[in-house]
């Protein structure tokens, strides 16, 4: 086989255990998604079953993955488009080939087709995790996302939005659709140190790119800003709008109340130090970032977009408001940091329902449809 291997310990196998869980992912850099499958290779190890990474790129998520003994395949030295490669998709046929798995389980678009041609002929079961609503697919790709579903033994949605656009536009049958909301597996400190010592907080954390509302942000942050004069802002994360973006909050006037922090390894930790947190997406999942925060007791003031309804209780754990309306943001932010007892019984209510939902409990389930689609032992 071509791919290249991360060095870490094999799982341990026998001809009396079902194969590996192969988790197929396109890098283990970036987003929610990367960061699920991290977590779940991580937690189905720890609980002694045996696991495999295939990624078509390596990334920052390896260190936790070989921390772990969970082995990782490369598939390929660069970073992929958004199509799904020949040459991928025949390295993964062959690991497969290879390690034999109780179950196949990818996520993301070209991660998914390729798992799928993988499987093909394999009698291997196939799970899928769509992460997103795949606004940006074309006609082609959403014809072969249409395929690839077909050929999956269940398909797993992270918010209802997908659930329903699986089933309207791919025509997946509802009863091999499953909505599984994502859970953090490391949550941050209750009552951590403050984010900004001395003033109130508000953070953003994600990639600077349109979709994430971060002009949105920058905008209700010059209203909130001219009532709370002492607020300030960080913008966590970085991306291809970052120089513009910056150059924006200088005309706003926010030199001194937006701070853009880049990539941060303790993100969580900074979650923790907030507020509030906000999330004016334009389009999103249900971002693990939302998930750490309840679970922190940050109040969240979300867009009603995407699967952010889904995790966030509108007058409950957070308050919602509507997508690319700056003011309608500031007013909800202006409300929760001038009345912190009202935001301190919004981030209680997350921290219950952050519980609720915890990342052993979905594990549990996850390792059910396991034992569901390949017929092994649950436990």
């Amino acid at each position: 086989m071509t791919a290249s291997r991360l060095d870490s310990p094999a799982c341990p196998r026998s001809t009396e255990t079902p194969g590996p869980v192969l988790l197929v992912v396109d890098s283990l850099d970036g987003g929610g998604a990367q960061r699920c499958v991290v977590d779940l290779a991580v937690a189905l190890r720890r609980r002694g079953r045996p696991v495999h990474v295939a990624c078509t790129t390596g990334g920052g998520g390896a260190a936790a993955l070989a921390d772990a003994g969970v082995p990782v395949t490369v598939l390929l030295d660069q970073p992929p488009g958004r199509r799904a490669a020949g040459r991928p998709e025949r390295v993964l046929r062959e690991l497969v080939a290879e390690l034999h798995p109780a179950v196949v389980h990818a996520h993301l678009f070209a991660s998914a087709a390729a798992a799928a041609h993988a499987v093909r002929g394999a009698a291997v079961p196939l799970v899928i995790t769509e992460h997103t609503e795949g606004p940006w697919r074309d006609q082609r790709a959403r014809a072969l996302s249409g395929l690839v579903y077909r050929r999956a033994d269940r398909v797993l949605a992270t918010s209802t939005a997908i659930r329903d656009r699986l089933v309207t536009d791919h025509g997946v049958a509802p009863d091999r659709i499953e909505m599984l909301l994502p859970a953090a597996a490391a949550l941050p400190t209750v009552g951590g140190p403050p984010a900004v010592p001395g003033r109130p907080a508000v953070g953003l954390v994600g990639r600077l790119v349109p979709d994430t509302g971060v002009d949105v942000l920058l905008r209700a942050a010059a209203l909130v800003s001219a009532v709370v004069p002492q607020v300030a802002f960080l913008v966590i994360g970085d991306g291809p709008l970052r120089p513009e973006l910056e150059r924006r909050a200088t005309v706003l006037g926010l030199a001194g109340t937006v701070t853009f922090t880049g990539h941060r390894s303790d993100a969580p930790r900074l979650v923790g130090g907030l507020d509030v947190l906000a999330v004016p997406s334009r389009a999103d999942g249900s971002p693990l970032v939302v998930c750490e925060a309840m679970a922190a007791g940050v109040p969240v003031v979300a867009s009603r977009v995407g699967g952010l309804p889904d995790l966030v209780e509108d007058g409950g754990s957070g308050l919602l408001v509507r997508p690319g309306e700056p003011e309608h943001l500031a007013r909800a932010l202006v409300s929760l940091l001038l009345d912190p007892e009202a935001a301190r019984r919004l981030g209680e209510r997350g921290r219950s329902l952050a519980a609720s939902r915890s990342h052993e409990r979905l594990v549990d389930r996850v390792t059910q449809l396991y034992a569901d689609v390949a017929r092994v032992p649950a436990g």
